[in-house]
């Protein structure tokens, strides 16, 4: 895997970057069942998402997994509520692959649902034993795990949902839509015990699955060999990253969540510390888990590793530390090389996200213990499937200790077709990544010139892009995302509702793509943020395969409209 021509690439953008209708799939096709982005044109309509607004809701065809029911979850739910015979309105439904996810769903309700005197049920639903047959191979993927609450526990279920990511894929929850008469239902309450309404026949089904379940399943060592050839570092003397040392997810977040998890279980209520400006759910998972104390860098400067190392010196102990390389949405880079010092010096393991630059642009992995990574982003690029993983330094002291750890908690439930997705998906990301950092140094120096705008973040011009280079390949760049914010909030907006691209969640997509970063990850807590240099009006741009002169030619015109915009109202 590599390298492949231009003719074969998986998913080209359309020639010229465009913005979509609200609500449509960020997609080219765009009429994808699975996308994770979908258009949020105007800045009023990405408020809307984050305050659930009924004019932007009725409007979506899908959104962002971790943050909504996509059709085919609510299609799932409603069967499984049809099929128990609830036919209130007030009850809702989770559903999962893994007992052990819906298990710690209900488990988290539950204290909320006695408090309020509320219902709560956990219905397993599972091929029946004398249907398990060889024959019908990944019958096993129709079995799944549903939580039954009252909607007063919705937001309470959607956070687990969020924050873990371990619930149903779209292609997952279609899956067991599909094979759903042929499972039986089991739960504590036996008014929700209930038969299969049908039962495998030798030409059923589900056989038919059986061939592309188990090429999906080749696919998912493919992915682990291909992310550890990407992962072994150039530099002298480093080993070589082993298949076995990749560990993959169904999203990012999971890999995350996992990790904080088994990290956790080495030893319990110790400390960890979230160094530099984390993406908020990473910092919700570390919430979730049985840390004691969660040591907070958030604007991950020199200062903050002085702060961090006196407090070792004095006998302070931390298990682990998080960052990102580079930041989501700053773009600084933390300093690896001190950080790695203060790791070998006082003995905490060193977890990095490295979603923005990626292993195609940087060689970090020997100065960290494990790299968490959103395959979601530009590992798939096409938009359409969710995945993460988790890789493990080969050279890293702890490295034994982190693999049993995850080896130990690792329950498989990345769906096949996800999985053959996703290798599909991935084929061509070293020409794609080189594409984007090249389609990206324009635009970095269009904003920076711009007088409209008072600072341009991105790893090439960051106060730290000596950190970054420092851990730069051979052949990579400096990455597709930059944030800028402008001197005047209003402007911000303007130039948001005219700029003629992609504009929803997410980023590294093979189009280009904006959102309002804090009216979608932060709003709550909008107020907050301003004080660690992420305004409210800052602006995050991926920047995509279109043709680079289309590109600055389309934001030049939105930025020419800022310029009417400040001339009028001077």
């Amino acid at each position: 895997m590599g390298d492949i021509g231009i003719d074969s690439l998986p998913c080209m953008p359309p020639m010229a970057p465009q913005a979509l209708p609200l609500g449509k799939a960020n997609m080219f096709p765009s009429d994808d069942a699975h996308s994770v982005s979908v258009s949020l044109p105007t800045w009023d309509s990405v408020i809307g998402l984050s305050r659930k607004e009924d004019w932007v809701m009725e409007k979506l065809s899908c959104s962002y997994p971790r943050f909504y029911l996509n059709k085919q979850i609510r299609d799932l739910v409603d069967a499984v509520l049809q099929r128990l015979q609830i036919t209130d309105k007030n009850i809702g439904c989770m559903v999962f692959h893994s007992p052990k996810a819906g298990q710690g769903c209900a488990s988290l309700l539950r204290a909320e649902s006695v408090e309020k005197q509320l219902g709560l049920e956990l219905v397993r639903f599972f091929i029946p034993t004398e249907s398990s047959t060889t024959e019908v191979s990944g019958a096993h993927w129709a079995n799944f795990s549903a939580v039954v609450f009252h909607n007063d526990l919705r937001k309470a279920a959607m956070g687990y949902w969020r924050d873990t990511g371990a619930g149903l894929s779209t292609r997952h929850a279609l899956f067991c839509l599909e094979q759903l008469d042929y499972l039986d239902s089991d739960a504590v309450n036996p008014e929700l015990r209930t038969p299969a309404p049908k039962k495998i026949e030798s030409h059923g089904q589900l056989p038919e699955y059986s061939t592309r379940m188990q090429n999906a399943e080749a696919s998912k060592q493919e992915i682990q060999t291909f992310i550890a050839q990407l992962a072994t570092s150039e530099r002298p003397g480093q080993p070589a990253v082993a298949s076995g040392d990749v560990f993959l997810y169904p999203t990012g977040m999971n890999a995350i969540y996992s990790l904080s998890e088994s990290l956790v279980s080495l030893e319990s209520g110790s400390q960890v510390a979230a160094y530099g400006w984390l993406y908020p759910e990473t910092v919700e998972v570390l919430r979730r888990g049985a840390w004691k104390n969660i040591l907070s860098f958030k604007d991950g400067t020199e200062k903050e590793l002085d702060q961090l190392e006196s407090m070792l010196l004095s006998g302070q102990r931390i298990h682990t530390l998080l960052c990102e390389l580079p930041s989501n949405i700053k773009l600084s880079s933390p300093n690896l090389h001190r950080i790695r010092a203060l790791a070998d010096q006082y003995g905490f393991i060193i977890a990095c996200d490295d979603t923005v630059a990626g292993y195609v642009n940087i060689d970090a992995l020997p100065y960290v213990d494990v790299m968490m990574s959103s395959l979601t982003k530009t590992f798939s690029g096409s938009s359409n499937v969710t995945g993460g993983s988790l890789v493990i330094n080969p050279n890293s002291r702890y490295r034994a200790t982190i693999h049993a750890a995850l080896s130990a908690n690792y329950e498989n439930i990345y769906f096949p077709l996800d999985l053959d997705t996703l290798l599909h998906n991935c084929q061509d990301i070293a020409w794609r990544v080189r594409k984007c950092n090249q389609n990206t140094l324009p635009l970095v120096n269009l904003f920076a010139k711009h007088p409209s705008i008072a600072q341009v973040n991105h790893p090439s011009i960051d106060s730290t892009a000596h950190l970054y280079t420092s851990l730069i390949r051979k052949d990579g760049g400096y990455g597709n995302v930059l944030s800028i914010i402008f001197h005047r909030p209003s402007s911000a907006e303007h130039f948001y509702n005219v700029l003629d691209i992609c504009k929803g969640s997410s980023f590294g997509t093979n189009f280009t793509l904006a959102i309002p970063y804090v009216q979608l990850a932060n709003y709550w807590n909008r107020d907050k943020v301003p004080k660690y240099g992420v305004p409210q009006h800052i602006i995050r741009i991926s920047v995509g395969l279109e043709d680079s002169v289309e590109l600055v030619q389309t934001i030049s015109k939105a930025l020419d409209e800022i310029v009417k915009l400040e001339s009028t109202s001077a």
